[in-house]
């Protein structure tokens, strides 16, 4: 991800802070880019833009958890997302607005939600590749939607909500996935 890049998906979210989605503009969340070859031409872009930003923030936070088993390294990597998200909260939960008023967002961003699942895999060392890893990826995505909802409701600065039920619900998908593969 280029800097300007990550500019942008700054801006957008502290504008974020103060405005709904409807009232933010595209113009105000370019304000002051100088690069003309950026390739964000909608607030849907912008969408994709933040969901890059937050995965290029967590593949730099992950630098410094230590390798462990599969599970806790899920836990540490999905965690490390939502105290990502946590250092914008409100933005997010704006965001989840639009897409509760607008699910066609939702689901055309599901490409770039999978490559994030992807992309948590990967740090995370679990395996995604073939069939069974297909599978995996759902679960791994379902996992993170149903913790997202807890993080929602969690208004405690240290996540400890967020944190119980992560845990919870990766113990639940290691189950299935021991049943069913």
């Amino acid at each position: 991800m280029i800097e300007c890049e990550k500019k942008i998906a700054q801006q957008t979210l502290d504008i974020l802070k103060k405005k709904s989605w409807s009232a933010l503009s595209l113009d105000q969340a370019l304000k002051n880019n100088k690069n003309k070859h950026i390739d964000i031409n909608s607030k849907f872009d912008l969408l994709k833009n933040i969901n890059r930003y937050v995965d290029n923030m967590l593949i730099k936070k992950i630098r410094s958890i230590e390798n462990s088993s599969t599970k806790d390294m899920l836990f540490e990597v999905l965690m490390a997302r939502f105290d990502i998200l946590q250092l914008n909260r409100k933005s997010f939960l704006e965001i989840y607005k639009v897409f509760k008023k607008k699910p066609q967002y939702f689901i055309k961003l599901l490409p770039s939600f999978l490559e994030s699942m992807i992309v948590t895999a990967e740090l995370s060392k679990y395996n995604v590749n073939g069939l069974k890893g297909t599978i995996r990826l759902k679960g791994l995505m379902l996992v993170y939607f149903v913790t997202f909802f807890q993080w929602m409701d969690d208004k405690n600065s240290s996540l400890e909500k967020t944190m119980t039920a992560l845990d919870k619900n990766l113990d639940q998908s290691e189950k299935f996935v021991k049943l069913f593969l």
